[in-house]
């Protein structure tokens, strides 16, 4: 998924658009009282990590709140009707596929308790949020107030990376953190929040395009102060893209080039260094042999990682035990075991639980950025269409970073994929096929 391909018919606006009325209401939401109220704290849900990661630090104590909505979402999913609604949407078929794939891989796991702690844990955590998207976001004004929770959410993200970042190995991340200790992780955090600032910039209020332009600034800076080579490539097919496509370029470019001029002042130059040694096989000295070393270690579990793939092509070595079977292999031939994952999301899914979970998870993506791009291309000049048009884009965006960086490194089971999609399901759902389908 690191090249992305627009087919033609993708490009092709219908000729005759249907009126705005039927297409930002189709079908016509089934609002209820336990659906806004699901809605509701599905946002404290998202909002709350913060406050446990604030209450920690501070007070030494968790803030609870997410243990409550953890709680109360599920309750209120059932409760709101919409249990279901998701499956009305290819994607929300091709994810409970998946869930399959995975769950009957786990008998055939090197560590079958591994496994199980891992699917046991990420269903509700994880996987569930594509549900909780198409169930509580019912029309695009609900996804239009969702961008805003997320854009908040982002805020606590730059206000955490302010207090508490630091660079302990010449690498920024949040030490301590119960969410972005990792610089690769945090790295693609702050790029999906880089996707959801520039919401703000579609919108017309001064203000909003002010405080977008300053956030994406800061939220660049940081992500580059990361070094993470995949999170950079990312970043530059995303400015690519945005040149190629959003509306109003001119705009976008002379935004656009203070926000990277001001954004790269302020990155060391030993993480530009780092960046010019992709593919590098020398080094110069101890932080240049540290990031080659790297890189060829992350060439060796990819091979590693593709040999289990062809190895066990229907439920892989098992939900999250590539690092376990990795150190029996290393047992067996009397060498050291890295324990390390396969650094590369797609072989994760592919060794970890087979080939048609590997189909399956690829699906949602090219999906999801198949059907927002066309939504975005058939909207984009139309006026009464503004919402739509920039939550389709700032969507496909979140995906594309998604789909590129985690290429560099293994996330297969977190909350991103789910999140993202979701978003995309609740949009295709509130919305009239004819904008998303092929065109016939």
């Amino acid at each position: 998924m690191s090249r992305f391909h627009t087919p033609r018919a993708v490009l092709e606006a219908p000729l005759e658009p249907a009126p705005a009325a039927a297409i930002l209401d189709f079908p016509p939401p089934s609002s209820s009282g336990m659906q806004r109220a699901g809605f509701a704290v599905f946002a404290i849900l998202t909002l709350s990590p913060y406050a446990n990661e604030f209450a920690i630090r501070w007070f030494h104590t968790k803030a609870y709140i997410s243990t409550v909505a953890w709680v109360l979402v599920p309750v209120l999913l059932l409760l709101s009707g919409n249990l279901l609604r998701g499956f009305r949407d290819l994607s929300g078929c091709l994810w409970l596929g998946f869930l399959v794939s995975i769950t009957l891989a786990v008998p055939f796991s090197v560590w079958k308790g591994g496994s199980l702690a891992l699917l046991l844990a990420y269903i509700p955590h994880a996987w569930m949020l594509l549900l909780y998207y198409a169930s509580f976001l019912i029309s695009i004004p609900y996804c239009r107030r969702w961008m805003f929770v997320l854009i908040a959410s982002n805020f606590l993200l730059l206000l955490n990376c302010f207090l508490f970042g630091a660079t302990p190995d010449g690498r920024f991340e949040i030490p301590g953190s119960m969410f972005s200790s990792n610089a690769n992780d945090l790295a693609l955090q702050l790029l999906i929040a880089i996707t959801q600032f520039l919401f703000l910039l579609y919108q017309r209020e001064l203000w909003k395009n002010i405080l977008g332009g300053a956030a994406i600034v800061i939220a660049l800076a940081y992500m580059l102060r990361t070094g993470s080579r995949g999170a950079f490539l990312a970043v530059f097919i995303l400015a690519c893209v945005n040149i190629a496509f959003a509306k109003r370029r001119v705009r976008l470019v002379s935004i656009g080039i203070p926000i990277a001029a001001v954004a790269l002042l302020l990155v060391p130059s030993s993480v530009f260094h780092r960046l010019t040694l992709v593919g590098s096989q020398s080094d110069t000295g101890f932080e240049d042999e540290s990031a080659v070393a790297s890189q060829k270690q992350r060439l060796a579990l990819l091979r590693q990682s593709v040999m289990y793939t062809l190895k066990h092509p229907l439920f892989g070595v098992g939900p999250g035990q590539f690092a376990v079977a990795a150190s029996g292999d290393a047992a067996k031939e009397n060498t050291g075991a890295s324990w390390l994952g396969t650094h590369n999301s797609y072989t994760e899914v592919a060794s970890e639980c087979g080939i048609p979970a590997f189909l399956l998870y690829t699906s949602v993506i090219a999906l999801t950025l198949v059907s927002t791009f066309r939504i975005f291309r058939r909207t984009a000049h139309l006026a009464e269409f503004g919402d739509l048009n920039a939550l389709a884009f700032c969507t496909f965006n979140a995906m594309l970073v998604y789909a590129i960086a985690t290429f560099f490194f293994h996330i297969a089971y977190s909350g991103y994929l789910p999140a993202i999609a979701g978003m995309s399901v609740a949009l295709r759902l509130a919305a009239d096929p004819g904008l998303w389908r092929a065109a016939r």
